[in-house]
């Protein structure tokens, strides 16, 4: 009882919250725009799997050549997805999983994050106006983007750790901020990027005796997540910078932004998109109200929160601003606009604006009038988006047929030794081509190490997925072919000793130049120098969380 009277207000936001996630709690399965999630998750299992700590290289992907995914794509959703799929021996259950998850955790993160500056009324309805808005729907049901769903989710509860840390900069608060932030960094690639500005502008009013703790939790999730960003930062020039969706073909109009619609289908250049932009009415009044607020009747407002309510309001026009085509010369200031390809991914920072626009907005009214408006604004938000929040359809498949589509010869169980046609047809356009291939595989080859015409190799072993060996005779100097990907990572032993790879053409596979004899191969996949050294970092950076962590129960 005890426990239910503390934290009654957090089980009536779970219990809000499952209409969002009840379509993914049932049987069957649905396939969003993104459904190639599947696939990654997948490939983080085998990655770790293979021994690789962190995993960095998909052994499957491309007919079995692998693709160093996770060396630049965000990873924390697939490691929450792989360690889930150990644990059920489900894809689909551990890819809806990452969804159901980021649903629960968006209403307390808000409610937390909220609570720090509002009373629990205004606090609670700007929860559930962040969770019941069109376009946290289209993440989930329609697109199935789950590292935007999933950073969506962890944005209030970095502003909440950080709000902790301004007020209270001890050994705990910053540990815990750091580890926050870390995840947050670590579950997109870039949503944290076009976030900071906000998060910056938003403490900046902090007491500058605290800037230092706040500096401090950002130095330390820097850290923690080094291992992944900096890799992902210096090596893109490895790879192909073609994106198939250019940025200045996905600026969404104005009335799409503005007008109710709803779509399964895709963005595409001019106004044909099958999909919705929409900010959602209730968010919508919610910055018109505020708006009013702050024009009309400035003297309702404590001095301490006007500044709160300009910032939202200031960062929900900016951002509605950066999504008209006309924004298009400023993005091409900024060096990461190519990757962020859709300009409508800032509806996240909307969605994220007009819900504490409308907590400021309960704040300031007078009780009655502030219960009531409660009471509307979460009817009208649930009402109004219930029925996005749910598939197009669903689908009673089982895992291997997913795996069979998305993947040469890969079952749950391990390997089949058919092609389907459904993986012929399958787009990897995702999977950028590296810089030393001309183009991407067709087929399967037939064995994983080859020699040319004066090398016979034998007894080829898998050891592991990313590690193969064979024996060879060399009638002369010779070159042999490892069937992968040249892409650093990978490493070449002959009889014990290391020796140089180099890219082959056309399809940049791996060759190495080996002498007359017999000879002992190798090839296997490990971690650089340099992305060694990321880790040590990442691995100081944890050490520290955890001694600041220590000290603090220490004292308590």
């Amino acid at each position: 009882m005890h426990i239910l009277k503390k934290y009654w207000v957090f089980l009536i936001l779970v219990l809000f919250s499952v209409p969002a996630a009840y379509q993914l709690l049932g049987k069957g399965f649905y396939e969003p725009s993104d459904l190639h999630h599947i696939a990654d998750i997948y490939q983080m299992f085998r990655a770790f799997v293979s021994g690789q700590i962190p995993g960095r290289l998909g052994p499957d992907f491309t007919f079995g050549w692998g693709y160093p995914l996770f060396n630049f794509y965000y990873v924390l959703p697939f490691y929450i997805g792989a360690l889930w799929f150990y644990i059920s021996g489900s894809l689909t259950w551990s890819f809806k999983l990452v969804f159901i998850l980021s649903i629960f955790i968006s209403t307390p993160a808000m409610y937390l994050f909220l609570k720090q500056y509002f009373k629990k009324l205004p606090s609670f309805v700007g929860a559930i106006l962040y969770l019941y808005t069109p376009f946290r729907a289209l993440e989930i049901y329609v697109r199935g983007a789950i590292g935007e769903a999933l950073a969506i989710s962890l944005l209030p509860l970095a502003f909440y750790v950080l709000s902790r840390v301004a007020k209270d900069s001890g050994k705990k608060n910053i540990a815990i901020a750091a580890i926050v932030l870390a995840l947050f960094f670590l579950s997109h690639n870039y949503l944290w990027i076009l976030a900071a500005p906000w998060i910056i502008l938003f403490f900046v009013k902090t007491k500058p005796t605290k800037y230092l703790g706040l500096a401090i939790s950002s130095i330390l999730a820097a850290g923690l997540s080094i291992y992944w960003w900096l890799p992902a930062i210096i090596e893109q020039k490895y790879v192909s910078a073609v994106t198939p969706f250019p940025l200045i073909d996905h600026f969404p109009f104005i009335k799409q932004l503005l007008i109710p619609s709803w779509g399964y289908g895709a963005s595409v250049a001019g106004p044909g998109d099958g999909i919705s932009f929409q900010i959602g009415l209730v968010n919508l009044f919610a910055i018109v109200a505020a708006a009013i607020i702050i024009v009309f009747y400035r003297k309702l407002i404590k001095k301490e929160n006007i500044y709160l309510i300009v910032w939202a309001l200031v960062g929900f026009f900016v951002t509605f601003s950066m999504m008209n085509i006309r924004s298009y010369p400023i993005w091409k200031l900024l060096p990461i606009y190519n990757f962020v390809q859709f300009p409508w991914r800032l509806l996240f920072l909307t969605t994220f604006f007009s819900a504490f626009a409308i907590a400021c907005v309960i704040e300031v009214l007078p009780e009655k009038m502030s219960k009531v408006l409660s009471v509307v604004v979460i009817i009208f938000s649930i009402a109004l988006t219930i029925n996005y929040f749910k598939p197009s359809k669903i689908f009673y498949k089982n895992d291997n047929q997913y795996l069979s589509r998305m993947f040469a010869n890969r079952t749950v169980s391990g390997e089949k030794s058919d092609v389907s046609l459904e993986y012929y047809n399958w787009s990897e356009d995702y999977l950028l081509l590296p810089v030393w291939a001309d183009k991407r595989p067709v087929s399967l080859p037939t064995q994983k190490i080859e020699g040319d015409k004066v090398i016979t190799v034998s007894n080829i072993k898998q050891i592991s997925v990313v590690h193969w060996s064979a024996n060879i005779d060399s009638k002369a100097g010779g070159v042999v072919t490892y069937w992968a990907y040249y892409f650093p990572g990978w490493f070449s032993k002959v009889d014990g000793r290391m020796v140089d790879l180099h890219p082959g053409k056309p399809y940049g596979q791996i060759l190495v130049n080996v002498p007359e004899g017999k000879h002992f191969i190798e090839f296997y996949w490990a971690e650089t120098d340099f992305r060694k050294k990321a880790d040590y970092i990442s691995l100081v950076s944890l050490v520290i969380v955890l001694a600041l962590l220590v000290l603090q129960f220490k004292r308590e």
